[in-house]
């Protein structure tokens, strides 16, 4: 007992003794530092709990309107009236470095033939989704990472999302629409004309009706109980994390919203629903037919006002990711969003099996970033993205809302927002230089905010026009933020050593420094990362090694 009562001493007054921990080699670490920097870490930098959710939301705050989501904004044919505007012109006015995005409007205008004016929002949106489903190869299509090789591999890890689930990846919804072909199974052919229906994020709940009327529904002995089997059948069903928060109306939109869509007929003979022209967009013209705006109203669309929101994790590919910007990486993402799909109706179909309404989630209806941190699951970093201490940024979210009544997980802190007000790395990696560089999160205004961004919230900044912008020039997603962020790792002990890091005055301006050294997700500044030939050697690295890094 003297020994332990020692040992806790020195490691709570030694500053040598996390700084030792924190820059011993990778190799050393996972052998020999693992227990030692977690017992550390619960002591310097204890992870804690709290009942409220931890970041002020001022009194004026409002729900956000879910037409007003950039994604969704592209669809809104008076976006397409004006040239897209950023919320800085020129940040190198801030940043005191070049602005490496101002000129990205002009740029992806130029791409569809345009002259003398910048792309609008839907002209940036088209070209962005025209190289996202493969239709237009990426400009940087002979390099390795953006080759036609990539762009496979990236529409196929997207395809479930896209034919199945419904996309409601930009927000879309309620609930995702899918177009299939009927099939005569007499002869073998497929018709021509689709057949409209909802995917798997899909708002029947006839089942729980049918479930109710047969006196089946399951009465657990208590809400404890329900929680642990609702987060058991989760896991089970193929989440990675999963979490339970208290239904929370400041995140669900305030209007649900989806592009809407029109028949063309392609040259094969088979029609298929777009929401812009095809025709005309090959000729440079991007045209998109509006949305259709509904009020957020469960009881009209779901049948029911939920309780409780199961919240759930999906872990994208490490390897994948190391190979940001290229296209090659945005697979990772498709084939977290496809997987999402699939376990959030999963997760639904158990509940609605034993009598409870389950709505499945993706992007659309609710907030997915706060969701998760009243569950327990991570903080918001300085991207606005949830930061797990298992896999960092490097997930995406599911959420499955129901009536069952479940007992909630409390928001956790463990040093995110700490690091990530001296970090910055995903700041200086943002080729658009959409992330803010501001040393604080604040509650934002609304002179700070652009059209999708909410404000009266305390966060830092992210420009998603900037953002955007870059994702069409580049040809589909960027990830350079995930890629270069201090927690994205594989192993625990490194997110060990940053909570260590952030609770040290002597360390904590040199808390990046340790994954420089290490050399951790190569180069920060975003034209170093291409021109040093980092990226083109981690595409090489991805293709030759067939077992997947852990």
């Amino acid at each position: 007992m003297a020994h332990n009562v020692s040992r806790r001493s020195f490691f709570k007054t030694s500053f040598m003794g996390a700084v030792a921990v924190a820059v011993a080699s990778a190799a050393a670490a996972k052998e020999t530092f693992n227990p030692l920097t977690a017992e550390a870490a619960e002591i310097v930098a204890p992870i804690k709990e709290t009942s409220e959710f931890p970041y002020t939301v001022d009194a004026k705050y409002q729900r956000l309107p879910g037409n007003k989501l950039l994604y969704q904004r592209v669809f809104d044919p008076e976006e397409n009236k004006s040239p897209l505007k950023f919320k800085h012109d020129d940040v190198s006015k801030i940043t005191g470095k070049k602005d490496t995005g101002k000129e990205l409007p002009r740029i992806n205008a130029e791409t569809l033939g345009i002259k003398g004016r910048d792309a609008t929002l839907t002209e940036t949106g088209g070209i962005f989704f025209s190289h996202h489903d493969g239709t237009v190869l990426p400009l940087r299509k002979d390099e390795l990472g953006w080759r036609e090789l990539e762009v496979a591999l990236d529409v196929a890890a997207w395809s479930v999302e896209y034919k199945f689930n419904g996309f409601t990846a930009p927000g879309s919804g309620p609930g995702g629409v899918i177009a299939h072909y009927p099939f005569n199974p007499v002869t073998n052919e497929s018709g021509t004309e689709p057949v409209v229906i909802q995917g798997m994020y899909s708002w029947d709940n006839s089942k729980v009706v049918e479930r109710r009327g047969q006196g089946r529904q399951w009465k657990f002995d208590s809400g404890e109980e329900a929680s642990r089997i609702v987060k058991k059948a989760a896991r089970f069903l193929g989440a990675d994390l999963v979490g339970i928060a208290p239904y929370d109306d400041r995140w669900t939109y305030s209007t649900w919203s989806r592009p809407n869509l029109k028949p063309f007929k392609l040259p094969d003979g088979r029609t298929e629903f777009f929401p812009t022209d095809p025709y005309k967009f090959m000729k440079g013209e991007v045209e998109t037919f509006g949305q259709t705006i509904v009020e957020a109203d469960w009881e009209k669309y779901a049948g029911f006002q939920p309780k409780s929101v199961v919240t759930m994790v999906f872990e994208m590919d490490y390897e994948a990711y190391r190979t940001a910007p290229s296209i090659l990486h945005s697979a990772a993402p498709g084939k977290s969003y496809s997987n999402m799909g699939e376990v959030a109706f999963k997760v639904a179909n158990f509940l609605r099996e034993i009598g409870y309404y389950a709505i499945p989630s993706g992007n659309d209806t609710g907030m997915s970033i706060p969701i998760a941190i009243q569950a327990g699951l991570g903080e918001a970093g300085r991207t606005g993205q949830l930061i797990t201490q298992k896999y960092g940024p490097r997930l995406r979210i599911a959420k499955v809302y129901t009536d069952l009544e479940l007992v909630p997980d409390k928001p956790r802190s463990f040093g995110v927002r700490e690091f990530c007000r001296l970090c910055m790395k995903c700041a200086d990696a943002c080729p658009s230089q959409a992330i803010s560089h501001e040393k604080e999160a604040r509650v934002l205004q609304p002179e700070d905010c652009g059209p999708s961004e909410n404000p009266y919230t305390e966060k830092w900044h992210v420009d998603s026009h900037r953002c955007l912008s870059f994702f069409a020039y580049n040809g589909g997603d960027c990830g350079n933020c995930i890629s270069v962020c201090s927690w994205n790792k594989i192993d625990q002990w490194q997110h060990d050593v940053a909570r260590i890091a952030t609770q040290i005055p002597l360390v904590q301006d040199a808390a990046r420094k340790f994954d420089e050294w290490f050399g951790y997700n190569g180069p920060v500044n975003p034209e170093e990362r291409i021109e040093s030939g980092y990226v083109a050697n981690m595409v090489k690295d991805f293709w030759k090694d067939t077992e997947p890094t852990k």
